[in-house]
């Protein structure tokens, strides 16, 4: 929502706050409109003012979540020089790494992909919606190199750069999802610096 008034977005955010709650203990097929005015002390006339689908609700959610832990965290790379050499690089992408990282760890995150894989069979909207609300740090990544690629500091081909930055995030997404999802810590660590360093040392030298 756009231009919202102090009131609104106060009551907004209530009903974001009841929401969450439903959602993290209930999942997302057993939390309804009906359970989350109740938790939130509101009307139905004015939860569907501002959601008019449980489907709009968690998309609403789910921005929220990762703009918490994605993008006010997220160093912003637009007034940072692109690098010039490998170790700028190395340095850029050890800064990102981190950061994914200690997003892909958190236990609030991890409980919403919790519910997105657990609901996706019945509920496939589910799936879109993850993608769609999905933390700009991979725009970032491969808009990096493909600016390096440009200056002739990376070497890949022209079109490789997404496929390029899934070979960065890949290790990373695959710590959290073996120690975060399948062995069930509720809140794991991230990914140690030495590792990061090593995957960002690998990752720099191989494509530059």
């Amino acid at each position: 929502m756009i231009n919202l008034s102090p009131r609104e977005a106060a009551k907004r955010k209530q009903i974001l706050t009841a929401a969450r709650s439903l959602f993290l203990t209930r999942g997302y097929a057993g939390t309804s409109m009906d359970l989350v005015t109740s938790e939130a002390g509101i009307s139905k006339q004015t939860l569907y003012r501002y959601y008019s689908t449980k489907e709009a609700l968690f998309s609403d959610l789910l921005c929220q979540v990762i703009h918490e832990l994605t993008e006010e965290k997220q160093p912003s790379l637009a007034s940072m020089p692109l690098p010039e050499n490998r170790e700028q690089l190395y340095d850029t992408m050890l800064m990102m790494a981190r950061v994914i990282a200690v997003k892909l760890s958190d236990p609030l995150y991890l409980s919403i992909l919790r519910i997105v894989f657990a609901e996706s069979v019945r509920f496939p909207e589910l799936g879109e919606l993850l993608l769609e609300s999905f933390p700009k740090s991979t725009e970032v990544l491969t808009d990096l190199l493909k600016k390096c690629r440009e200056t002739g500091l990376v070497k890949l081909e022209d079109g490789d750069e997404e496929m390029s930055m899934r070979m960065f995030i890949g290790p990373l997404i695959g710590h959290a999802f073996f120690n975060g999802l399948i062995c069930g810590a509720s809140a794991p660590e991230p990914m140690p610096e030495e590792e990061l360093k090593q995957l960002c040392r690998i990752y720099v030298e191989s494509v530059t």
